[in-house]
């Protein structure tokens, strides 16, 4: 038997594939334009360039563009930004180890500091022209210059500029010559091509130039280049392609092979003038800028030029001259041109094969139904209308007026079932009709309007049709589920796909109710059981079942309109969407296969994607899209079929076909970066150097901390994932800890997260990417600080905090005060003895031994009332207690220590003094109750009670 590789030409062929005639693997590439149209502000490129985070600079006549698969921005002196580079003319651009772009123009030397934003402008003494044709950054970190006028080198130690003569250097220094080109060798030594003094070697331990033989006549040497065996290629301005070999002590050369154009050969060289060379890895090919197109060499079979350029080629593409190309990390092709702007192309060999049945090639549009490969190879299509068999030997077109909804295989009887709308059932062998089941002839067939046939492992016909199941046993018994009394209803309902479990249960999709699981002895229809899972009863988020799969692992697997892919909880006996979980494209699975290694291949509304569902990548999503190869997006519903390692996948432009291990994926890493950050709706590297710094010293994409101030209100973290093959294919996840819960998934067409009115605090923003293949990178994190407002700050708590107190205390001021006046007022109105009941009212309220004890006190102080000495000590003596004792007695009687009670009770016996002798004079009055200074006794009798002892004697007299 004829395994199904050996007749896929044939059946290729005979389906009238547009397969071509294929030449060379470097045939109808398809690249893609980065122009003026595109976003590209300028189309005049001198060179093209990947920095070490993944970015592409754009040297132009007009600017340096930094693109990042999505967006350019812009470095250039103009309105926005006067004078930020010595020339707009920006030839090349090459960034050091330090995170540092050093970028040569017209006028000389400038340099990004990228961490900071910085640029920086150098200017090199000693020559009379400064345009910088080129910029080379050697292994360990050393910078070398080559301008129009010498070459040069930065010094690190005293950060200037170094031109490099024959008083700093030995050998043949190349003063004054005007610089094209410079290559790192094998040894770390550099090879130097200039402008019609051919090629220098300089050795960078020895300090040591070598000046070659010229080349030819001309000799300018305008690019270097040193392919993956080693192979040293010069490009030569009118002399074509040189391959050179080297003397091992890189004294001498010479040249093994050179190749020129010839106009009469096709495969020849497009033109003598190679502006840049590089080389393809995933072909081993060379590639040649030149000043007619692009052409390509493959190393296996030199001398062989495919040309891709404007006119005079069958290869087309709209430029002329092409100043740079460029491969980049992830095997991308670029080209820059002279007034076409930038291309670029993946060389990689697609894994997917499109068949167009009838003939009609690329316009076909008929849609693709349902799919069998039969194990001899032969082919069954189900179209819109009709079936094509397709076998090594004839080609026929069956029931052409019928539309097919599924074919299957009946192992029992080796024939292959039909299920036809409005046609029953029909069996065909070897291309032919054989037999025809419809209601009018059998008693298994409730309506002519057949969706499925399947055939159990015994043998038994389970068919899925408008009026529900039916049943033909292998031994010839037939029923129809609607016309058996007993029947579950649910057996009635429309039924459209049929899947066997490994126990023997049926699961059967419905037209809009949900899934039916069938289950009991199969062999007795009364006896069955049904469970329906619909979004009515919650077992399924969406009554409209596709498709089903069951996989090696004995997991029931559901493809849905609506819902995407759905997966059976046995645990909880319902079905949950794990589509979003897994982050599938669309919202539809119409088609599900399983390849050898488990994993799972479905056919969605948005592309082909890859599921793996087992092992160390369990979760892992690779998505294909039109753009990978495919005919079209949007996969047709159970139009899909797997045989042998092979996938035939059916849609609306022709059948995708491709092997499983040819679709194994390169993988990539994932080179995430932020590239802006925008506060208040303006980009940080916008904001005045002041503000800036007070929210990240950084730029963007070097920030690990973001200080927002209260002054702002919002901010949006702007990212991307630098691949540009199929950019729109990334997706991205991001949270903020502290105020997220759970990850925010977007597309390429939402990579920005915005923030606005959060509180102060500190919070942690998390982010992650897949590349074009689906992988999700590691997560990347920056913290972020909102700021309080000065209001909310502990400064302002403090001093929240000390006007609290102040206010107590004026408070407490005041009350002291108003007390004071009211006692004086008891006083003016002669309320004497009053004033006195308020000043001893708690003596009234004590107990009899502390009143005793007061009282005891009071006497004693009196006995000694007009004594000048009597003292605390003595005070103390003869009221028979210790210093503490007395002091804690009075003070909690009294509220007084030991000397305030004794001065209180000689003012208020100098009150009842007054009070009987009105004309008593003051002096006489201190003395008589214990004070020896009559100036003492006023302050204190004031303090006590608010006035001098005149104005009491006064108010006294008047009262009396």
């Amino acid at each position: 038997m004829k395994t199904l590789k050996a007749v896929l030409i044939p059946l290729i062929i005979a389906l009238s594939l547009p397969s071509g005639q294929a030449q060379t693997r470097f045939d109808d590439l398809e690249f893609k334009q980065f122009s003026t149209p595109e976003g590209l502000p300028n189309s005049m490129v001198h060179q093209i360039y990947q920095d070490r985070d993944g970015y592409i600079w754009i040297s132009t006549f007009y600017g340096l563009f930094r693109y990042d698969g999505y967006e350019v921005r812009t470095y250039k002196s103009n309105l926005y930004t006067p004078g930020l580079l010595a020339n707009n003319n920006v030839i090349c651009a090459e960034e050091d180890y330090s995170h540092r772009l050093w970028i040569g123009t017209h006028e000389g030397l400038c340099v990004l500091d990228k961490q900071t934003g910085e640029m920086r402008k150098m200017k090199l003494e000693g020559i009379s022209k400064h345009r910088l044709n080129e910029i080379h950054v050697t292994k360990d970190n050393k910078v070398y210059l080559g301008y129009i006028r010498g070459m040069a080198y930065y010094n690190a130690e005293l950060d200037t500029l170094e031109l490099m003569t024959s008083k700093n250097c030995k050998g043949e220094v190349p003063e004054q010559i005007n610089i094209q080109t410079l290559l790192e060798d094998e040894n770390g030594d550099l090879l130097i091509g200039t402008w019609q003094d051919g090629l220098f070697h300089y050795n960078i331990k020895e300090n040591k130039f070598i000046h070659y033989p010229p080349l030819d006549e001309s000799n300018s040497v305008l690019a270097l280049f040193q392919d993956s065996k080693g192979a040293l290629w010069i490009g030569t301005s009118g002399s074509g392609l040189y391959k050179v070999n080297f003397s091992p002590d890189k004294k001498t050369l010479s040249v093994e092979k050179a190749y020129k154009h010839d106009a009469l050969n096709t495969l020849s060289l497009s033109s003598d003038y190679i502006y840049s060379i590089h080389e393809d890895l995933q072909t081993h090919s060379l590639w040649l800028g030149t000043r007619n197109g692009v052409s390509i060499m493959d190393l296996t079979d030199e001398g062989k030029f495919i040309n891709y350029r404007e006119s005079g080629s069958e290869h087309y593409l709209p430029v002329r001259e092409v100043n740079t190309v460029f491969r980049d990390k992830n095997g991308l092709m670029w080209i820059g041109t002279k007034g076409a702007g930038v291309f670029h192309v993946n060389t990689r060999t697609r894994p997917f094969e499109v068949f167009y049945p009838r003939g009609n090639g690329k316009s076909f549009t008929d849609i693709i139904s349902t799919l069998y490969v039969e194990e001899s190879g032969a082919s069954w299509v189900g179209f819109g209308y009709g079936i094509d068999y397709q076998s090594e030997d004839e080609k026929v077109t069956l029931i052409p007026s019928k539309r097919p909804y599924h074919i299957s295989y009946s192992p029992s009887t080796r024939e292959v079932l039909l299920a036809i709308h409005d046609g029953g059932v029909i069996v065909c062998r070897n291309g032919k009709i054989v037999h025809q089941y419809k209601a009018s002839n059998c008693g298994f067939i409730p309506h002519d309007l057949v969706y499925w046939v399947h055939e159990d492992r015994k043998g038994n016909w389970w068919l899925g049709t408008y009026k529900g199941l039916s049943v033909r046993y292998q031994n010839g018994r037939e029923y129809s589920f609607n016309q058996l009394p007993d029947a579950d209803k649910l057996l009635s309902k429309e039924i459209t796909s049929i899947m066997e479990d490994n126990d023997g249960s049926l699961w059967l999709a419905t037209n809009n109710n949900g899934i039916v699981h069938v289950t009991g002895n199969m062999e007795q229809p009364e006896s069955l059981q049904c469970k329906n899972y619909c979004i009515e009863n919650g077992l399924l988020p969406i009554n409209t079942p596709l498709c089903f799969l069951l996989d090696k692992s004995g997991k029931v697997w559901v493809g849905t309109e609506g819902s995407g892919l759905c997966l059976y909880d046995a645990q909880n006996d319902c079905f949950r969407s794990v589509h979003q979980e897994y982050n599938l494209p669309g919202d539809m699975v119409g088609s599900m296969e399983e390849d050898n290694n488990g994993n799972l291949w479905l056919g969605t509304n948005q592309g082909l994607v890859k599921l793996t569902i087992t092992g160390e990548e369990k979760g892992r999503v690779r998505i294909f899209t039109v753009a990978d190869g495919l005919a079209d997006n949007f996969f047709n519903q159970n139009a899909s079929f797997y045989r042998n390692g092979t996938f035939y996948f059916g849609c609306s432009r022709g059948i995708v076909t491709f092997n499983s291990k040819i679709a194994e994926e390169n993988h990539s890493d994932v080179s995430l970066c932020i590239t802006d950050i925008w506060i208040d709706g303006k980009s940080l590297e916008q904001m005045p150097e002041n503000k800036r710094r007070e929210i990240s010293p950084f730029t963007a994409d070097f920030t690990e901390q973001l200080i927002v101030p209260a002054t702002y209100s919002n901010f949006t973290i702007c990212f991307a994932s630098l691949t540009y093959n199929h950019p729109q294919q990334n997706n991205y996840a991001y949270r903020l800890q502290g105020l997220d819960t759970d990850w925010h998934y977007v597309n390429a067409s939402n990579r920005n997260a915005y923030y606005s009115k959060l509180p102060p605090g500190e919070y942690v923003f998390e982010l992650r990417a897949t590349n074009e293949n689906g992988d999700w990178g590691e997560i990347r994190k920056m913290g972020i600080t909102i700021k309080p407002p000065f209001w909310a700050t502990w400064w302002a708590y403090l001093i929240y905090a000390f006007i609290s107190v102040s206010v107590l205390a004026l408070i407490w001021w005041e009350i002291r005060r108003r007390l004071m006046l009211r006692n004086r007022k008891y006083l003016q109105k002669g309320e004497t003895d009053k004033v006195h009941h308020i000043k001893f009212q708690f003596f009234t309220n004590i107990a009899s031994d502390d009143e005793k004890f007061l009282q005891d006190a009071i006497a004693c102080v009196n006995r000694h009332l007009s004594d000048t000495d009597f003292d605390v000590p003595q005070f103390i003596d003869e009221m028979a207690t210790s210093r503490t004792t007395l002091h804690k007695k009075l003070k909690s009687l009294t509220g007084l220590n030991t000397t305030g009670f004794v001065r209180s009770i000689r003012l208020k016996a100098a009150c009842n003094i007054m009070d009987g002798n009105k004309n008593i004079r003051i002096s006489d009055l201190a003395y008589q109750v214990g004070f020896n200074d009559p100036k003492y006794f006023s302050i204190c009798f004031k303090k006590e009670f608010g006035m001098q002892p005149t104005e009491y004697a006064m108010k006294a007299a008047k009262n009396a």
